[in-house]
């Protein structure tokens, strides 16, 4: 059996605004895309609509804000790719505009009156996409919906809806919790294997971080374990728009691999294909989106998605007034008022990553004394290479799981691990600073299990 994993389609209706300042401040902030959504999903779901698989499965955040002309025209190409392929999908928690703050955007303005879907009414609304061909189901205490589909005798999939525990976090309730493990309990008996699906996920995957804090369930260890424990071998999320695989072993010695699927509009546009072996384990490999139309013209897909995921880490640098900074600042969440106090300060940096060469951080770090584990050889071979070019690479390895690996005996991995050691050479006490070295270990080299192709 072939199962296909998408995530994170975050579908925007092009009614909610397309340019104008507002919307690319809302853009530019943004490593996927918005106004290209709809062309991005048309030519991924054309692409799995011919391929062999038997099953597709999304994994939660459909719609971009929960929107309900979203959800609508999100919809109605699911019911296309339906004709073709079976459908299941989760929800999550942009589905329904958790945090109240659906936009649409015109001129120089945003606004907020934008009507949403609210929780309850998400499982009727998507109730032919796995809900009505559920062998059993859960109604959460936000009126969301966990479910198990029956693909056949042998595999089954656990859907899972994890936006609220009992604390109002990521999670599950305890009655949820019963659910679970009568689901997990009755696969064993049936001596069929069951795979998860959720949203969040139950490991920092990369580091914590990059995908700690809330970007997990809460209390993960606990609740990983809760899975592993009972069972549960293989989950599957999204969330955090990177794609990776890694697993957790329980105190108890339970192991459970999750892979974390990145966003279908976003760089890499990843479609993961696993094959369900005759010994329950599964070969998943990562496809990844060539090609998409626009504006009546073929666009590479993985350049264009590359390009757009960069901006939103230069646009910063692209500053030139302490107004446009605070503003892009805001864009990006950050507090854009209280660093504007410090622009003075803070341009001749911005402007430097736009112009500096790898090797000028190389004479500035060995100036320091701290250019430690690289030699005036491995920094040669980067003396022309553009700062913000390594960045770049650097930012997309974090996306799409190291497409591109650096094995520790090269110079490009030395140079970049001195910069990224740099910060606990100084400061040896910061428990923070150690765990950004290691994350750039994993980031350089793809960490311990292949993020594109493995069995697991």
């Amino acid at each position: 059996m072939k199962i296909t994993f998408i995530a994170d389609t975050h579908y925007y209706s092009k009614t909610l605004g397309t340019s104008g300042k507002a919307y690319e401040l809302r853009s530019g902030s943004d490593q996927k895309c918005l106004a290209e959504t709809a062309e991005i999903i048309d030519a991924a779901f054309d692409k799995i609509a011919n391929s062999d698989t038997d099953a597709v499965f999304i994994l939660g955040d459909v719609s971009n804000d929960g929107e309900m002309v979203s959800h609508l025209e999100f919809r109605e190409k699911l019911y296309k790719l339906k004709e073709k392929k079976p459908v299941y999908l989760i929800t999550a928690t942009h589905d329904w505009c958790c945090d109240e703050n659906p936009r649409r955007f015109d001129g120089d303005n945003t606004f907020y009156d934008v009507p949403v879907m609210k929780s309850a009414d998400l499982p009727e609304f998507y109730k032919d996409f796995g809900p009505a061909q559920a062998a059993d189901s859960f109604i959460t205490d936000i009126g969301t919906i966990c479910y198990t589909v029956n693909l056949s005798d042998k595999v089954r999939v656990l859907c899972l809806n994890d936006d609220k525990n009992e604390n109002g976090h990521a999670g599950f309730t305890p009655e949820c919790r019963k659910w679970i493990v009568k689901q997990l309990k009755k696969a064993e008996e049936d001596g069929a294997l069951i795979i998860g699906i959720e949203h969040h996920l139950l490991v920092p995957h990369v580091s914590p971080l990059i995908t700690g804090g809330s970007t997990c369930v809460e209390n993960r260890e606990e609740t990983a374990s809760f899975f592993a424990d009972n069972g549960l071998k293989y989950m599957f999320v999204g969330h955090s728009h990177i794609q990776n695989t890694d697993y957790f072993a329980s105190p108890a010695g339970k192991k459970i691999t999750e892979v974390n699927v990145g966003s279908l509009v976003g760089y890499p546009a990843p479609i993961v294909n696993v094959t369900v072996n005759s010994d329950n384990t599964l070969y998943y490999e990562v496809d990844y989106l060539e090609k998409f139309t626009l504006n009546g013209r073929e666009v590479d897909a993985r350049r264009f998605l590359a390009q757009h995921a960069c901006n939103l880490i230069f646009n910063l640098t692209k500053c030139r007034s302490r107004q446009d900074f605070v503003e892009r600042a805001q864009a990006l969440q950050l507090n854009g008022e209280k660093l504007g106090k410090f622009w003075f300060l803070l341009k001749p940096f911005v402007r430097k990553i736009d112009t500096a060469l790898v090797w000028d951080v190389y004479k500035f770090l060995r100036a320091l004394g701290l250019a430690k584990g690289v030699s005036r050889a491995d920094a040669m071979q980067f003396r022309y290479k553009p700062l913000r070019e390594m960045i770049g690479e650097i930012w997309l390895s974090i996306l799409d799981g190291s497409i591109i690996t650096h094995p520790r005996n090269s110079a490009y991995y030395r140079v970049v691990m001195c910069a990224m050691s740099a910060p606990s050479r100084l400061f040896k006490n910061n428990d923070d600073f150690r765990k950004l070295a290691l994350a750039a270990d994993n980031i350089l080299t793809g960490g311990e299990i292949n993020n594109q192709h493995a069995v697991i």
